[in-house]
């Protein structure tokens, strides 16, 4: 069998326990077992977590980009991908100085979201958004975890396809063995998995969860928190530290409701919620605002609920509806079925392998 030869560039770690980092390697782990593909993964990494050639960036521009540039014409590569924006730059100079089709992978807008925390200043801002215009028309393929982030950049590139977040289905499953949570016999445990930036929506969720809790005391929330500031507390919380992905399941196991409370902002509104697949394949009910594609994944009252961002009330109001046990047994199924159907990593990252394909 000929193979296309594909050389996938990555300025991080890809053993780092966090969303980007565990996407790009479960997308390149398939690609590499792929009999059809000839994979080169150049990264930060002294040793790469599954089988695969490997090329280690020091992290020195320029230097990086002679190897690079070396490497991909001894290869006779065909395609060329980057990961993430924080790659543009080695995918310009690469365009140029070999025959490789230019794919970038890319998982949100570092410019709106370092302007949102006000990393950067306005100036800055407009810079980035004005190179980055001329830089994504010279790209052959584009893809983005989102449809609203495909829209975006649709117009300046007409190949844009959206390759959502993905999951383990083998992994995240229902019959995990759960973490042990402190917990009564009648509790219903509301479960948030994620890192506390404000447009995950948590001081939302707080607020909310105090409200619930004045209604029905036997509500409880559990917050496996993947960075150690600004991390809550108070009656009826459980703050569980950040664990190995692989462990994230058994927390997820010990909960009963899942919930994605993202607030609707510049960032939330184009950054899929890469928890939003391993909630379903759980078989647990999820509960998530209408931003992020969210609402485009779930289907209300089967598979999921869906609420106004932002909206109490509503919030309030289905969690104390999935009171009811057998609801969420009927919901969890139908979760469950979709993340096998829709959002398994083999599913999404068939539809990537399909396009490199074709590009070569």
């Amino acid at each position: 069998m000929k193979q296309t030869r594909v050389f996938a560039i990555y300025r991080g770690k890809l053993t780092e326990n966090r969303g980007t980092p565990i996407r790009v390697r479960s997308i390149l782990e398939r690609l590499a077992r792929d009999p059809r593909f000839s994979l080169t993964v150049a990264s930060w990494d002294e040793k790469l977590p599954f089988p695969a050639a490997h090329i280690y960036l020091s992290n020195g521009k320029v230097a990086d980009m002679r190897v690079l540039i070396r490497a991909a014409k001894q290869a006779k590569t065909k395609v060329i991908i980057g990961h993430t924006m924080s790659a543009w730059y080695y995918l310009a100079i690469l365009k140029f100085m070999t025959t490789s089709k230019i794919v970038l992978e890319m998982h949100g807008f570092l410019e709106i979201e370092a302007r949102f925390y006000r990393s950067i200043g306005a100036f800055r801002y407009w810079i980035e958004r004005l190179v980055y215009s001329f830089f994504y028309p010279q790209c052959n393929l584009i893809t983005t975890c989102s449809d609203n982030a495909a829209d975006i950049l649709s117009r300046y590139n007409r190949n844009v396809i959206p390759v959502y977040g993905g999951v383990d289905t083998d992994l995240f499953r229902p019959d995990v063995e759960p973490m042990p949570l402190e917990k009564q016999k009648d509790d219903i445990v509301i479960g948030y998995a994620g890192n506390m930036r404000k447009w995950q929506g948590v001081p939302f969720l707080l607020g909310a969860f105090s409200v619930l809790r004045e209604k029905s005391p036997h509500f409880k929330l559990a917050i496996l928190a993947s960075e150690e500031k600004n991390v809550p507390s108070g009656e009826g919380i459980t703050v569980v530290p950040g664990i190995p992905h692989e462990r994230v399941p058994s927390f997820l196991a010990a909960c009963d409701i899942l919930v994605i409370p993202r607030v609707e902002d510049a960032v939330s509104s184009i950054s899929f919620p890469s928890k939003l697949p391993e909630y379903l394949a759980m078989g647990k009910p999820v509960v998530a605002s209408a931003t992020s594609d969210a609402h485009r994944v779930i289907t209300n009252d089967a598979d999921g609920f869906i609420f106004p961002p932002g909206n109490t009330e509503t919030f309030i109001e289905i969690l104390y509806k999935l009171k009811d046990k057998k609801l969420r047994e009927r919901i969890g199924k139908s979760a469950r079925d979709t993340a096998l159907r829709n959002f398994s990593w083999d599913k999404q990252v068939g539809i990537l392998a399909a396009r490199l394909l074709s590009l070569s």
